[in-house]
């Protein structure tokens, strides 16, 4: 017999009913190495009030600018909140509404919703721009955090 069955069975996601968004998340990117000219990601989802899932790592890629460098981290945090979102549904919790994502940077957050800033950010990765599909199919609503 397992001990701590009794102890835990009665334990899951603690939210309020009737709530749609049951975590949120917010992410940025620093620029912290002059060396190799790479920026950090992080970000941090958090559901009733404490952080669930949160990830700091230095980036893949050389930033052109501190927009794209912002926009990469959106795509990791969209990951996240996509397989966030999976593991809630799975476990019957299903988050109704679009994971709201909250960034510090107008550039990536305006780049997310709207495809017009192409002639300045034609540099960036095609691969980089399935946040603007997440948040289109409304799974993502990034917001600013200013």
């Amino acid at each position: 017999m397992n001990l701590f069955h009794g102890l835990t069975r009665n334990y899951g996601p603690n939210h309020k009913d009737g709530e749609t968004n049951i975590f949120h998340g917010f992410a940025d990117a620093a620029f912290t190495n002059a060396n190799d000219y790479k920026s950090t990601t992080g970000y941090v989802f958090l559901a009733a009030g404490g952080a669930i899932t949160w990830k700091s790592k230095k980036q893949m890629i050389i930033a052109m600018s501190s927009t794209e460098s912002e926009y990469v981290t959106l795509l990791e945090a969209g990951c996240e909140a996509f397989w966030l979102r999976n593991l809630y549904d799975e476990l019957g919790f299903p988050q109704m509404g679009p994971t709201v994502i909250k960034s510090d940077n107008e550039g990536s957050v305006i780049l997310s919703h709207n495809p017009q800033f192409h002639v300045w950010t034609k540099h960036i990765e095609i691969r980089h721009h399935w946040v603007r599909d997440l948040v289109n199919d409304k799974v993502l609503d990034v917001q600013s955090c200013l």
